[in-house]
């Protein structure tokens, strides 16, 4: 979770691969988790919500989850370890979703499985002026109901 989203792709670059989740920072994954970050690439990408395959949070004593008789046990920390690298997973309650987002206030995030994509062989860039808000949103809904595949 400490590995920021710059050297995760540094280590990918070899493979092919790349983490397309980019805030515009070079945040920590962790971090990017806890915040439930975006970018501009969400668009074709979406956002860590989507990204997080699993997670391992470490929870503050006294919570509920860890929540028991035993006094001495009360004052230790205890793991979540939820989700699973499975792309699909509908079983039980969506615990990575309740954490990403939390800001930290429901735990520490020390671990994330994330999704990465093939970078792309090619970019097409186009740039567009509009004379006003309601053609410019008019051009966007055209172009999304066509499937034209716009990444930013």
């Amino acid at each position: 979770a400490g590995v920021t989203r710059n050297s995760l792709n540094d280590a990918l670059r070899h493979t092919g691969l790349q983490f397309m989740i980019d805030p515009g920072a070079d945040a920590t994954i962790g971090g990017m988790t806890a915040c439930g970050a975006s970018g501009t690439a969400a668009v074709k990408y979406h956002t860590m919500r989507e990204n997080v395959l699993a997670m391992t949070t470490v929870l503050p004593p006294q919570t509920i989850a860890s929540a028991t008789n035993d006094t001495r046990s009360r004052s230790k920390p205890r793991v979540v370890t939820c989700g699973s690298n499975a792309l699909k997973n509908s079983a039980g309650y969506n615990l990575p979703h309740l954490f990403i987002g939390s800001e930290g206030t429901l735990g520490i995030i020390t671990d994330v499985t994330v999704k990465i994509y093939p970078i792309p062989s090619h970019v097409i860039a186009a740039s567009c002026t509009f004379d006003d808000l309601h053609t410019a949103a008019e051009v966007v809904t055209t172009i999304r109901m066509l499937g034209i595949p716009v990444s930013r």
